[in-house]
């Protein structure tokens, strides 16, 4: 079970950080659709309550915002986080053939390893550097059920008022419509961690 600790406050919610280069360009798939929709970047900003300049900045894929800014920007726009990306085109998904996608945070690569034609769950796999993560601001999606399982390294969750510190071969299931937020603690070591998410968050 994972090891339980008093949580500590929470800083100061992260906005933007700079996008590191092997990043999945979620900028450019947000401007498209943000343009269907006939909205300006002014009126997004407003909605999401940053500034102008970095919905700008975000949408050239040269800042990367905190998970929790990211889905604020979806809903700003009237979009699922799922539309973003495309999964694999098939249902085996081999080792290493994961779609690269983004759903924020810094420091961090993710891939959607769930097949297409998947409608009922979404399945990803994060490779987290050390003090990677989703950042200060607490989050939450629509969805039934997440589980994460720490396959390599170490994982902070922290759900609600609990702190779990997950290690190699642990798994936490929560209520994804708790406020969370997650880290990489080592200061040298990598976390390599599996998501399943049911349903697709809303």
């Amino acid at each position: 079970m994972p090891s339980k600790k008093t949580a500590s406050p929470a800083s100061e919610p992260l906005t933007e950080s700079i996008k590191p280069v092997d990043a999945f360009n979620v900028g450019s798939r947000l401007r498209a659709l943000r343009q269907a929709k006939g909205m300006l970047i002014d009126e997004v900003a407003q909605k999401v309550g940053v500034s102008k300049s970095f919905i700008s900045r975000f949408e050239r894929d040269t800042v990367q915002a905190s998970v929790a800014t990211l889905l604020r920007v979806c809903e700003a726009i009237g979009i699922k986080p799922g539309e973003l990306f495309e999964p694999p085109s098939t249902k085996f998904v081999a080792a290493g053939q994961g779609a690269p996608i983004s759903l924020g945070g810094e420091g961090m690569r993710e891939y959607l390893i769930c097949g297409a034609g998947n409608e009922h769950m979404m399945a990803l796999y994060s490779v987290i550097e050390p003090g990677g993560g989703s950042g200060t601001e607490p989050y939450s999606i629509k969805a039934a059920a997440d589980l994460v399982h720490v396959q390599s390294g170490c994982l902070q969750m922290r759900v609600a008022e609990e702190t779990y510190l997950l290690r190699a071969g642990d798994t936490l299931t929560f209520a994804p419509t708790d406020p969370h937020t997650w880290v990489n603690p080592s200061k040298d070591e990598v976390c390599t961690a599996l998501w399943v998410i049911v349903p697709p968050p809303a």
